[in-house]
């Protein structure tokens, strides 16, 4: 799903928990799994709370619990394991004691085909003959599969059955599928650019699907030959770098192990075998690039994942996104440790996010079953939350979606949506809207300015949950989509609301949208060189309104000329920006929006694609 989203997508799940009581809330629970072997090598099963010392950032930290973990992916005995068929099916198996959780990264971008790329697959798939059992869940993934169908599996024939498929491209530029051909195509060095950034993504969505699944350790096999840089931005989005996968995977508890066949040989102090090494020790893994490390690196990973101790400790740490140092020993003679360096702590607004939840959250009160429902992001459409200042405080959030279309090469006869049930929640059960939506944009048949196409409600801020359930043309339920949403406050003392975008293909079109100041945006951020564009957005400031700008970016963020701002002519209206694209160059570009007064400055931004 390609989406612009007006405000930020909450975390699933996160590292640090948020306190059992509001009077606690400077304080969150931290996991750091411990290996303990004695002078033989052998693991100690046998340690307890006060047998550990534990140091966050040199200060000495009291452990609250010191839990022995042991599994090794048998299945329970006289019990048969279900299929797993489902996301409900899946998060049941990750919870049952004994699971091992393991993700398997095909590189294919960065093997070389040949002997290379055999010597690894033959390697996974010993791992999964000698190491692995019937309890154990395994997701195989390569760069461009879907991160929406990431799912573990028991089925090890299914997981051997992928290993094999796996085909070394380095070097290799030939597009194999539709995507490739459109979208990673021209010169060597663009292609390459833009696998590395397929890649990272697609690593990253792994290792945040495994972290989802369960609090303990999670591995993550990676077949690479090294992974270059990835580019930090495209345009106004915010890409995946290999600073966001060691991030993630501290967050998420998930170790790291690559596979570099091309360094077997010796030759993995520098390049890009570099940074997996780097990978490894980041996350607590281990980098197999020996000559004869494969097999017994892969049997070491299993080790790690069956028997270790997770200490649980509460971090009164600010939320500044810092990197927190952990040392961990243990006081009993003989007895050696082995844990991660430490972990990223929180962002500000996710801290903010978590501590609005433990605020609003009775922990005695029944949890509504909307609130336990799994996350799932639907394929099927696009949806948008734009962000305005609402009453008494409160944040008013306004929905709109449009339907995807078909990815070029796509000939599936699925239906197309026609219509949302969608149904918001605050975190205590209380619903805050319930009722249909119908699409806006380009492709709805349903007027952009009927109400029906948009809900709007106000909320508090912080993090409120989502439930749509999308129907086809005949009212029957084609998918689902449940998310978390975190709310900005807009109470501040100068603040800007979303952008909203709106698109006129005439000047018809264009004459009615600028005379009906409650037209509904659309979602789409591409659009033709014959459209005319129509920003709007809300700006506050103590005592009136605020002194307003805006500029036109380059994909870089370079300034490339301003624009002029109409301002509202209601004291609730919405300043306004024409933007006709006839002279636009086909590109990405952003729209800096800016409030200031004597009280402040506050910016927001909103990014489009010119296509013809």
């Amino acid at each position: 799903m390609r989406a612009w989203v007006g405000v930020a997508l909450a975390l699933a799940a996160l590292s640090s928990d948020p306190p059992a009581a509001p009077a606690a809330a400077a304080a969150s629970v931290a996991r750091v799994d411990v290996f303990a072997v004695d002078a033989r090598g052998r693991f100690v099963p046998t340690l307890t709370p006060g047998d550990f010392e534990l140091r966050e950032n040199g200060v000495l930290q009291a452990i609250d619990t010191a839990t022995l973990v042991k599994a090794d992916g048998r299945a329970p005995a006289g019990l048969a394991l279900p299929p797993i068929r489902s996301e409900f099916d899946e998060q049941e198996a990750a919870a049952r004691p004994g699971a091992r959780l393991f993700g398997i990264f095909l590189d294919e971008y960065h093997l070389t085909p040949g002997p290379d790329t055999d010597r690894v697959r033959d390697a996974l798939l010993r791992f999964v003959d000698r190491d692995l059992g019937p309890g154990d869940l395994v997701a195989v993934v390569k760069p461009l599969d879907s991160i929406f169908t990431i799912r573990l599996t028991r089925d090890l024939d299914a997981v051997r059955d992928a290993l094999r498929t796996v085909r070394g491209r380095q070097g290799d530029y030939t597009p194999r599928t539709a995507f490739e051909r459109d979208y990673i195509a021209g010169a060597p060095a663009r292609v390459d650019a833009a696998r590395a950034q397929v890649t990272m993504s697609a690593l990253n969505a792994l290792v945040i699907h495994l972290g989802n699944m369960s609090e303990g350790r999670k591995s993550v096999l990676l077949a690479s030959e090294g992974l270059p840089p990835a580019r930090a931005h495209r345009a106004f989005q915010a890409l995946p770098t290999l600073d966001t996968v060691i991030r993630s995977a501290s967050r998420y508890n998930v170790a790291i192990y690559p596979l570099d066949p091309a360094a077997a040989d010796g030759d993995a102090e520098a390049g890009p075998s570099a940074t997996l090494r780097d990978l490894a020790v980041q996350t607590d893994g281990r980098a197999l690039v020996e000559a004869d490390a494969f097999e017994r690196g892969l049997a070491g990973a299993a080790s790690d994942a069956s028997s270790y101790y997770l200490l649980t400790y509460r971090s009164a740490h600010a939320a500044d996104g810092s990197f927190l140092a952990i040392d961990v020993r243990v006081k009993k003679p003989g007895v050696t440790v082995r844990a991660r360096k430490g972990y990223w702590a929180m962002f500000p607004d996710e801290a903010k996010a978590l501590r609005f939840a433990a605020e609003a959250e009775a922990p005695t009160a029944p949890r509504p079953p909307d609130l336990d429902l799994p996350w799932h992001a639907s394929v099927l459409i696009r949806p948008w939350f734009g962000l305005a200042r609402g009453t008494n405080g409160k944040t008013r959030v306004t929905f709109v979606w449009e339907p995807v279309g078909r990815i070029p090469g796509d000939r599936s006869r699925r239906t197309l949506p026609a219509r949302v049930q969608f149904k918001a929640l605050s975190l205590d059960g209380t619903t805050v809207f319930d009722g249909p939506v119908l699409p806006t944009g380009v492709g709805s048949d349903t007027p952009v300015e009927d109400a029906a196409t948009r809900a709007v409600f106000e909320v508090p801020p912080g993090r409120i949950r989502l439930r749509m359930s999308i129907e086809d043309a005949a009212a029957q339920t084609i998918d689902s989509d449940v998310r978390e949403i975190a709310v900005r406050d807009l109470n501040s003392e100068v603040a800007v609301g979303s952008p909203e975008i709106l698109r006129a293909r005439n000047a018809v079109e264009f004459r009615a949208l600028a005379a009906d100041p409650r037209a509904t945006p659309v979602v789409a951020r591409a659009f033709s060189r014959t459209e005319r564009l129509l920003i709007r957005f809300r700006a506050y400031a103590p005592g009136g309104a605020p002194a307003v700008t805006a500029r036109l970016l380059s994909r870089f963020g370079q300034p490339i000329r301003d624009l002029a701002v109409a301002a509202p002519s209601a004291p609730d209206g919405q300043n306004q920006i024409d933007l006709p694209l006839a002279a636009f160059a086909p590109g990405e570009y952003v729209v800096e929006v800016e409030a200031s007064s004597p009280a402040g400055v506050a910016k927001d931004m909103v990014g489009f694609r010119v296509t013809s």
